[in-house]
């Protein structure tokens, strides 16, 4: 019998560790940013999990808004809504893109950033600074800078966006 106590206790003991150290939750990484702390490995999984959970429900929206002609027709409209909606429904959305938009892959960790191809398929899912193309904006591929003026070869000189006029709209 004390064998058996033993055994549930160290148990119950093996448990309680393991759940005290749990992933943290959006609520105690979205205090972490408000308070402006260094965001471990873990948070940016919580945040890159938050991230591709919604952007896996909300793709069914983009698509639908995409197929449309114009931002006229009752689809659209519905369509928006629902994503409206979806939005409200996931309240740390624009703080965890935020700062996965402001990451590099070297913070979100390389477990994180293998996490991050997975999920860089879905038009609403934030890719960290420098990793692939943004998705929200699909057309533009880079950015342009000064170019110097003795450049002989330039279509155009200043500072924007390089868009890529083939790009699927």
């Amino acid at each position: 019998m004390k064998t058996l106590k033993t055994l549930c206790m160290a148990l119950l003991t093996i448990a309680f560790i393991s759940c005290s150290q749990s992933a943290p939750t959006p609520e105690d990484v979205a205090r972490k940013i408000d308070a402006k702390e260094t965001l471990s490995e873990a948070d940016y999984t919580t945040m890159i999990d938050y991230c591709g959970d919604y952007a896996k429900k909300a793709q069914k929206y983009f698509d639908l808004i995409n197929a449309q002609p114009n931002d006229s027709t009752a689809e659209y409209s519905r369509a928006a809504q629902d994503l409206a909606a979806l939005a409200s429904e996931n309240p740390y959305i624009d703080m965890f893109r935020t700062a996965i938009y402001s990451a590099s892959d070297s913070e979100i960790g390389e477990k994180n950033t293998a996490k991050v191809k997975e999920f860089e398929k879905y038009q609403a899912f934030p890719l960290p600074a420098g990793s692939g193309p943004n998705l929200q904006q699909p057309g533009v591929v880079g950015a342009i800078e000064e170019m110097p003026a003795d450049s002989s070869a330039v279509i155009a000189a200043g500072i924007g966006e390089a868009v890529d006029s083939l790009a699927k709209k």
